[in-house]
């Protein structure tokens, strides 16, 4: 993803700039009353979103977890209207960041309202499906600019597609305590990079990423082999992309391994207790 480091002089800073009571050249005026309109609007199109995230993920250890018996009527009611003001809207066309941050509140926002939909379940692989599937990830619930799309649609037919970018499965969250943690406010164009970075450290980092086992295992997500292409493409592939997020602990967890001995992912509904 390319980045571009956009600089604006605030008005109290042209002034230390003027001379002789002569005001400094146009270019480096205070921004413009556009400028500081897009920020405000940027600041608040996910406000609803945060707002039930705040009220409703906590920290649990290492996992974040969603009171889901707890939403009330109102707030369900206020997801899903953020949730079709998204899916009016479509992607934004600004930059890769901008797009990825959409589709990552979309996808975990629509998530939380299927939950919710269905609450209580064991397992989000209890809804939806058919006779041959389990889970609501191929089931068209959105129209994203009057095109009709699953959850699968946004990971793995756009998202995915589009980015060759392994860190995107460390901001899709599944409901499920195996799957990289809900993130506890909305993802954000500006802060995209770092927060994927640390949305890796975290996972990668946890028993849920990797660990040894009983019999002294190495024990990894089922993420990294269902997505193996991904990471890779085979074991070397994955233990060299853990090695890049993983603290000294985790190194020497990997780095004492000659291969990954299982993989393992808990489907249990991350819900609080």
């Amino acid at each position: 993803m390319k980045h571009i480091l956009k600089l604006t002089m605030t008005a109290s800073a042209a002034a230390m700039l003027c001379m002789g009571g002569a005001s400094v050249a146009a270019a480096q005026e205070a921004p413009s009353t556009d400028a500081m309109q897009m920020k405000t609007e940027k600041m608040t199109e996910n406000a609803a979103f945060n707002a039930f995230l705040t009220k409703y993920v906590t920290q649990k250890g290492d996992l974040t977890v969603v009171a889901y018996g707890d939403v009330t009527d109102a707030d369900k009611a206020s997801l899903d209207g953020y949730i079709e003001t998204l899916s009016k809207s479509g992607p934004p066309s600004g930059s890769d960041e901008a797009i990825m941050a959409y589709w990552f509140n979309l996808y975990n926002a629509k998530t939380i309202s299927v939950i919710l939909d269905n609450y209580p379940v064991k397992s989000i692989r209890d809804i939806g499906g058919g006779l041959f599937a389990s889970g609501p990830w191929k089931d068209k619930n959105l129209t994203v600019a009057g095109k009709s799309m699953s959850l699968d649609d946004i990971e793995h037919g756009t998202v995915r597609v589009k980015y060759d970018e392994p860190r995107v499965h460390y901001a899709f969250n599944c409901a499920s305590i195996g799957c990289p943690n809900l993130k506890t406010t909305a993802w954000e164009a500006d802060t995209l990079e770092s927060d994927l970075t640390q949305a890796a450290r975290d996972y990668v980092n946890s028993p849920r990423g990797v660990r040894r086992d009983s019999k002294d295992r190495l024990v990894v997500s089922e993420i990294y082999k269902w997505y193996k292409e991904d990471f890779g493409g085979n074991q070397s592939g994955i233990l060299n992309h853990l090695n890049v997020y993983a603290d000294a602990e985790t190194k020497a967890a990997l780095n004492s391994a000659k291969k990954i001995d299982k993989f393992d992912y808990n489907w249990s509904l991350n819900k609080a207790k």
